[in-house]
């Protein structure tokens, strides 16, 4: 892969920013009218072209062989990634150059549709959809997830037919890969409701390691390496367990996934759509279309682990350190651990309160039913004057309202004035037990004439 780096003559190092880039704005958009760039007004392309054209592209991480062989962890690495696997794959084809216009134009038309998941049909007897779709260089391509998994790298043709490519996990239940966070990195330090822990509680400093290659390649994103993910919990549970991973799969949802990503953020990916161009026999630093410098790759060397703080100067030479500042021991994986959920959510839970407050005094007593009555259950009204005592919640609620109704009334009036309206006639304002005296007035006096006619 080392040719990777010397594509010709002509190409130049963008230079790669180092520091916080937290309040750094989108780039200024120079690929307005690029012939690569140019999709179908109203398309998704189009409107996905727009904005990624603002965006700042990321510089891929590669693993530092020679640092590995410096600090004598080359060994317990190898365990993880083997020579020639799909993981070596994935990290190694990481150290390749990025060309912005191709993956600008590569995540702008980019589809995917899983094998085996329904896809909607715009009408009956319309042709299904090809499972991974893009445009490259101005060519539409099409292709099955299998020959998208041997264009991009990752796996060797004769895999496609064996475990390492159809057994490979798409997902891990939440509950097993908490599960497998207290493991790498305690108790307590895995936020529920954000679905995230900091990579810091991680304590082999050789998992936090490869987290950071994971969070520049197959999981990337911008500012947010400090922070663990459940999609990098996925990808690290199956390189540290040694589980199938179906890493085409996972690039390819990355790059189905690119245009929702904000504006200010990156864009990481170009090391394997370079790759997947050379594929079909371009050859990017070649093409006069590309206007942009080519955005090389780094390796996560000695500077990056001294800037991790992961390693100390010991006697034999720089190694990992544990938390007491001694040389880091390395403590196996389980085979087996516990799955962790979520804690119960408050709301859901029924509080068990005590029993309301009596603010109206005891209930008053009620005269006993004549001789003969049937007898119904009474709805008792609590206190000694008419009606009940309103709690002070419900008696600001109707203050509330009555405040609105009278804004709206005056409100109301105004305008009538000045449109020369005559105003509203509005009801007489009466007292609440000349109210319910009226209201009952007439129930009394049918009554007293009923009355009257049984004498009669």
């Amino acid at each position: 892969m080392e040719d990777d780096l010397m594509p010709g003559d002509d190409i130049h190092i963008e230079p790669v920013q180092q520091g916080p880039r937290r309040r750094q704005r989108p780039p200024v958009d120079t690929l307005q009218g690029h012939p690569y760039l140019e999709f179908p007004d109203g398309t998704d392309a189009a409107r996905h072209c727009q904005k990624l054209r603002r965006m700042h592209v990321g510089s891929h991480a590669s693993i530092d062989w020679d640092a590995m062989e410096e600090i004598a962890e080359t060994p317990r690495v190898r365990r993880f990634i083997p020579i020639d696997s799909p993981w070596h794959r994935l990290f190694d084809l990481a150290h390749t150059p990025t060309y912005r216009e191709l993956l600008v134009e590569f995540i702008s038309s980019f589809t995917f549709h899983p094998p085996g998941e329904p896809v909607p049909i715009p009408y009956p007897g319309a042709p299904h959809p090809p499972e991974v779709s893009f445009r490259l260089a101005g060519v539409q391509r099409s292709m099955t997830l299998a020959e998208f998994a041997v264009r991009c790298g990752l796996y060797m043709q004769e895999e496609i037919e064996t475990e390492i490519y159809t057994a490979g996990l798409v997902v891990v239940e939440k509950p097993t890969l908490v599960g497998f966070w207290q493991v790498i990195a305690g108790e307590n330090h895995w936020e529920h409701e954000k679905s995230k822990g900091r990579v810091s509680f991680v304590r082999d400093p050789l998992y936090r390691y490869l987290h950071h290659l994971l969070a520049t390649s197959i999981s990337a994103r911008g500012y947010s390496r400090e922070w663990c993910t459940t999609t990098d919990l996925f990808f690290l549970y199956c390189l540290l367990y040694r589980r199938p991973c179906a890493l085409a799969h996972g690039l390819a949802q990355y790059f189905a996934s690119g245009h929702h990503r904000q504006e200010r953020g990156f864009l990481y990916g170009g090391a394997y759509v370079t790759v997947i161009a050379r594929s079909f026999g371009l050859v990017p630093h070649q093409d006069p279309h590309l206007r942009t410098p080519a955005i090389m790759p780094t390796r996560m060397g000695m500077q990056s682990l001294w800037g991790m703080r992961v390693i100390k100067r010991f006697p034999v030479g720089p190694r990992f350190k544990n938390p007491n500042g001694g040389v880091w021991t390395e403590q196996p994986l389980p085979e087996h651990f516990e799955d962790v959920y979520p804690p119960a959510d408050p709301a859901d839970v029924v509080p068990v309160e005590d029993p309301p407050e009596d603010l109206d005094g005891p209930a008053v007593p009620q005269p006993p039913p004549p001789a003969g009555a049937p007898q119904f259950p009474r709805h008792v009204i609590r206190g000694h004057a008419p009606g009940a005592a309103l709690h002070p919640d419900v008696r600001a609620e109707l203050d509330r309202l009555n405040d609105l109704v009278g804004w709206l009334v005056r409100a109301e009036q105004d305008r009538r004035e000045r449109e020369g309206l005559p105003p509203i006639p509005l009801p007489p304002v009466r007292a609440p037990h000349q109210q319910h005296q009226q209201q009952h007035q007439p129930q009394q006096q049918q009554h007293q004439d009923s009355d009257s006619d049984l004498d009669a």
